[in-house]
């Protein structure tokens, strides 16, 4: 009979995680992957089919659009790369819907990111304004954990 630790050698050489907890983040990152392929459909379905003028219209470079909408992901995209997205003047509105559907699906925590990781994004990706558009935009609303997020009326200021 082999020992556990045994076991637990010959799993790693099989490439099998031992810990049952790595299921779920696989599930979370799935989930990732699959939010991500819809913000690169919405982007197809506006007619931006090519590489280059899906990079051109989210205002980032093409291998970051690459890595964005094709890349396995291990890891989504940062905070400063959605305020880029959303700053873009050019985003057609189904993207933007998709973009903002992310964030709010990661503040939920619904990718599996640790509680300090979701704060930090949820803090980087607050922003008061976004360029070149005349809807909502999202503001923090605060809450007990402050990963709370609404619409907010930019004239008004209420959600």
């Amino acid at each position: 009979m082999r020992t556990r630790r045994d076991k637990t050698r010959a799993l790693i050489r099989r490439k099998v995680q031992p810990c049952s907890k790595t299921m779920p983040a696989q599930a979370a990152q799935a989930q990732q992957s699959a939010k991500l392929a819809e913000i690169r459909e919405a982007l197809v379905a506006t007619g931006y089919d090519t590489t280059a003028k899906q990079a051109a219209v989210l205002g980032v470079g093409r291998s970051t659009a690459w890595w964005l909408l094709n890349g396995d992901k291990k890891a989504g995209p940062s905070a400063s790369l959605i305020k880029r997205i959303l700053s873009s003047p050019n985003i057609p509105l189904a993207v933007r819907r998709k973009v903002e559907e992310y964030i709010q699906e990661r503040i939920s925590g619904l990718y599996g990111h640790s509680v300090s990781a979701t704060r930090a994004f949820c803090r980087s990706v607050a922003f008061g304004t976004v360029a070149g558009t005349g809807q909502a935009n999202l503001q923090s609303t605060g809450g007990a954990d402050g990963l709370r997020f609404a619409r907010r009326d930019r004239q008004t200021g209420r959600a």
